[in-house]
């Protein structure tokens, strides 16, 4: 089976979907997909690169595309449509795998599809979420990747939650598949946890992350710290708002970490706190990493997939967004009860291994790709 994904960007550079497409792309070869992605380049020039599956070491391609700027969060690739045209005539794929949002590769299938005139494979779609902060720019594509859903074979999304609020998935009448993140248990499932630490918050510097909440409850329950990792526009307010709450000697920023000095935080942390306050936050992967490195969480209700991913009083605490009391109480919780900590650690590691490692995504996209082209909605093949 032969897999073309169409991506945003690739890593180093970080993001949430970004992420996703990694460990995907590993996952698929390691599982024995042939799988080739093109995402934008973070500069102005074409490049290509192979990357390998952990385990098997089978290889793919990554393609990046020259970047000639940006709008919002969207790169602009004048050459894409050409790329991508040639990697479908060269790479005959058996399905093309759209990632969204992602407008403009939306647009550049439109295109293929109405005006090339070319023979086409049928096109699958990964909806990571809805465009929520760039609402007249939502409004104006909306339209456009809806046809893209509407003649998609199938789509797939993360959470329960996500399928069943999603706007653009109602519009495209379309049933998703549910498909929950999976990321490298490497080295995360070899961290001895102490659980003794300070508190840990990571994640962009960004309103919907919560962090100005969490800061807050801080000053509400004791003398418990907190770390900071993560970078962002609220840098500077964030920093103010700890002077003026007293937590200069209690809260810690580390800006950007590499992967070992995280898993070293990681490794001396009480437990993770993700307090994001809407559904701009879909999945949370930063919970992953802390389930698989044996750390309890505590997380807000969101009507995402945030809720989704622990289970509240078994592997986290689950507390309503935008309330800092409820968060305070639940990290006084976390500071008064060791056996507690310890045991929604231990059990989110075993959460972790059962349900969400790159190998388990892997195989169960796999799956996926063959019952579609087992079973292919005919109304839907474009």
């Amino acid at each position: 089976m032969k897999v073309l994904h169409i991506g945003k960007y690739y890593p180093p550079y970080r993001g949430g979907m970004e992420t996703v497409l990694e460990n995907l792309m590993t996952g698929l070869l390691d599982a024995g997909v042939q799988v080739q992605a093109i995402v934008s380049s973070e500069h102005s020039h074409d490049s290509t690169q192979i990357i390998k599956g952990l385990n098997t070491k089978n290889s793919g391609k990554l393609i990046r595309t020259a970047r000639v700027g940006h709008i919002n969060s969207q790169p602009m690739n004048l050459g894409l449509v050409n790329v991508v045209r040639r990697q479908i005539e060269s790479f005959r794929p058996d399905l093309v795998h759209l990632h969204q949002p992602n407008p403009l590769a939306a647009f550049v299938w439109f295109l293929l599809k109405n005006f090339w005139r070319i023979d086409l494979p049928p096109l699958v779609v990964w909806h990571h979420a809805d465009i929520t902060r760039q609402k007249l720019g939502a409004r104006l594509v909306s339209p456009l990747i809806g046809k893209c859903y509407g003649a998609s074979l199938g789509i797939c999304v993360s959470s329960a939650s996500l399928a069943q609020s999603s706007s653009l998935l109602k519009v495209s009448g379309q049933q998703a598949e549910i498909i929950p993140f999976g990321i490298e248990g490497h080295p995360w499932l070899e961290i001895a946890p102490q659980r003794s630490g300070n508190f840990l918050f990571i994640g962009r510097l960004v309103p919907y992350k919560g962090l100005s909440v969490l800061l807050t409850a801080l000053q509400l329950s004791g003398e418990c710290k907190l770390d900071v990792v993560g970078e962002g526009p609220l840098l500077l307010e964030l920093q103010n708002q700890v002077q003026q709450l007293g937590l200069s000697s209690r809260v810690f920023f580390h800006g950007s970490c590499e992967p070992a000095q995280l898993a070293n935080l990681m490794s001396k942390a009480r437990a993770l706190i993700l307090p994001s306050i809407n559904e701009s936050e879909t999945f949370g992967l930063v919970q992953l990493e802390a389930m698989a490195s044996g750390l309890a969480v505590i997380a807000t209700r969101l009507n995402s997939g945030v809720a989704e991913v622990g289970v509240d009083g078994e592997t986290c605490l689950l507390v309503p967004p935008n309330d800092s009391k409820s968060l305070a109480a639940a990290i006084t919780t976390l500071i008064e009860d060791d056996d507690l900590t310890a045991r929604l650690g231990q059990k989110a590691r075993e959460r972790f291994q059962q349900h969400y490692t790159r190998e388990i995504m892997g195989n169960r996209v796999k799956k996926w790709y063959q019952e579609l082209l087992d079973f292919p909605n005919q109304e839907g093949v474009s």
